[in-house]
């Protein structure tokens, strides 16, 4: 073959191989998030302390793509007030999200079993529709009867399998952080509604579970807890995520 065929050959091997590396390249790239759309769907667990606002600040100071979020939770409601109120169905409807995060009232788990999956069904099948991951927020036993955390946890295990649907298992941290340290203190005066120490240990368990990588080194300022408060909490959040995702 002349040398001048080989060059032009070579150089078109050599073509072929680049615009198949860029385009590797950019698929890669493509595949990488710019930024993580999530919708909040719940009660007052959800904006006491504004949980929605720290896993944002803990997603920033992780240099991992930004939350970028909405939230309907009204005090005190349910998921079948969510669905007869509509305005949550609304939000769902209204653009494409990445998660939808499905919280129901405290009891609910222990006391309307059934129409927490019933409704939780129905939300399901609508997020699904706007091609989004429903992401179920497992919530904490009341301070004062802490037994009450396997019935919890049984029930958003439970859903979670009938939807096949992700869950934020931050009952469980709270349990495991409580068992921990005697001394910690997640729950405010009236025994239910979170410190800002607990809703900081709930957006690392959220930080986990939607970023899938360790929330461990993140500040514990956007609590106003230091690094060092803020630690073992950390931990207690990645090692719960793994073992539940198990």
């Amino acid at each position: 073959m002349p040398m001048s065929q080989k060059l032009t050959r070579r150089g078109f091997l050599a073509f072929v191989i680049l615009i198949g590396l860029c385009a590797a390249t950019a698929t890669a790239q493509a595949a990488i998030p710019t930024e993580v759309q999530v919708l909040f769907i719940g009660n007052s667990l959800t904006y006491v302390n504004d949980l929605p606002k720290m896993v944002l600040e803990l997603a920033q100071a992780g240099k991992q793509p930004p939350l970028r979020y909405q939230q309907q939770t009204p005090g005190g409601c349910t998921l079948e007030k969510h669905w007869n109120d509509g305005k949550a169905l609304a939000k769902i409807q209204s653009r494409k999200w990445d998660f939808v995060v499905l919280q129901d009232y405290s009891s609910a788990p222990l006391l309307n079993r059934d129409s927490m999956f019933d409704y939780g069904k129905k939300f399901d099948a609508e997020i699904k529709k706007q091609g989004a991951k429903t992401l179920l927020y497992m919530t904490w036993a009341l301070q004062n009867k802490p037994g009450n955390q396997a019935a919890i946890s049984k029930a958003y295990l439970d859903l979670s399998k009938d939807l096949k649907a992700e869950i934020a298992p931050v009952g469980k941290a709270w349990e495991a952080a409580l068992l921990a340290d005697k001394k910690l203190v997640l729950h405010q005066g009236d025994k239910k509604h979170p410190t800002a120490t607990g809703t900081y240990l709930a957006a690392c368990v959220f930080y986990a579970t939607i970023y899938g990588i360790s929330p461990e080194g993140l500040p514990g300022s956007v609590a106003k807890l230091t690094d060092e408060e803020a630690r073992p909490l950390q931990v207690i959040a990645w090692k719960v995520v793994q073992e539940t995702g198990k």
